[in-house]
């Protein structure tokens, strides 16, 4: 069980600190930023609550087929899962598309912040559509049969590769530098 845990534990440690210091960033931005991307976040996990589902149900079908011992039942349901999973996700966003208006206005968001908010979730949607499902669901397939340490590893890895490359390629850029900001 601690082998299992621990890993997973330390995935969501870093993945929820790195939210964390995204955060630290966005507060020097100023009150607008911070409200957009408060807003943002919360629209998103509407956006993407029917997948979250489809990816803790995989957990559940897929450790029973392991439990079963039965392989190929297994590779079959993941396959399923990551499907309903990406599924799932674009009849949230066709569905919930055309009242992304409603929504934002339950969140009383201010005038001002809209525009922000609108890019955030356009800059959002379009890798959601194609790589969500692989990117959350599949992982949950892989932990269900004990793939732990695998998924953990490449999650964390790669969330700071990844985010480092970026980061590197912005800098080299000059752009950062005539960014505005609060004062």
């Amino acid at each position: 069980m601690i082998n299992t845990s621990l890993p997973f534990a330390m995935e969501q440690l870093c993945f929820n600190g790195g939210g964390i210091i995204v955060s630290m960033f966005i507060v020097k931005l100023g009150t607008e930023s911070v409200a957009a991307n408060a807003v943002s976040n919360s629209t998103l996990m509407v956006f993407y609550s029917m997948g979250l589902a489809v990816s803790n149900l995989s957990v559940t079908i897929i450790g029973q087929c392991i439990g079963a011992k039965d392989k190929k039942m297994a590779r079959y349901y993941g396959k399923k899962m990551v499907w309903l999973g990406e599924v799932s996700i674009l009849v949230s966003l066709a569905a919930l598309l055309p009242f992304l208006r409603i929504i934002l206005k339950l969140y009383q968001a201010p005038e001002n912040t809209l525009g922000q908010i609108y890019i955030l979730l356009a800059i959002a949607f379009v890798p959601m559509a194609m790589l969500w499902s692989t990117s959350n669901v599949l992982p949950n397939v892989l932990r269900a049969a004990g793939d732990v340490n695998f998924t953990s590893y490449v999650s964390l890895i790669t969330m700071w590769l990844i985010r480092s490359v970026i980061f590197i390629m912005r800098f080299h850029s000059d752009r950062w530098l005539n960014q505005k900001t609060a004062v």
